[in-house]
């Protein structure tokens, strides 16, 4: 009597074909997944930037907003969290230079009318950027898409 089942020959038939879709997915996953990292963490920035300048409006007081880029973390100076990003997003802070607190450290501070110091964080990955802009005079938080030159 003949058992049912797989042949060997089968068995490495379908092995074979999995490492072969494996070896094409694979590669066209990755960029989706750093695009979407590089999303949420913009997304997480802004939220950050908006939270610290509604604090500062209700609370009648100056709050800051600080970023360690080296680390990947922020912290607004109201709440004791510290958040975290994404270590394949790139991150940069633009501020003015009295903000500036050591190498890769830096804050944006907001003013009780709403104003702040202003500032730019800048995110990078999948070969995309985030451009997250905090203007001076009102405080605004403003984000941008922009395609990175490849250089």
């Amino acid at each position: 009597m003949r058992g049912r089942g797989f042949t060997l020959l089968e068995m490495l038939l379908v092995l074979g074909l999995g490492a072969i879709l494996m070896a094409v997915a694979v590669p066209n996953v990755i960029p989706a997944i750093e695009s979407a990292q590089l999303s949420s963490a913009s997304r997480d920035v802004a939220s950050g930037l908006r939270f610290a300048r509604g604090q500062a409006l209700s609370r009648r007081q100056e709050v800051r907003f600080t970023l360690d880029v080296p680390a990947h973390l922020y912290q607004v100076s109201t709440r004791p969290k510290v958040f975290g990003l994404p270590s394949a997003v790139a991150l940069r802070l633009f501020t003015a230079s009295g903000e500036v607190e050591g190498e890769g450290r830096g804050s944006i501070r907001f003013f009780p009318d709403g104003s702040s110091t202003g500032g730019r964080v800048t995110l990078e990955a999948a070969g995309r950027k985030r451009l997250i802009d905090v203007n001076w005079l009102t405080g605004r938080i403003s984000s941008s898409v922009e395609e990175s030159d490849g250089t």
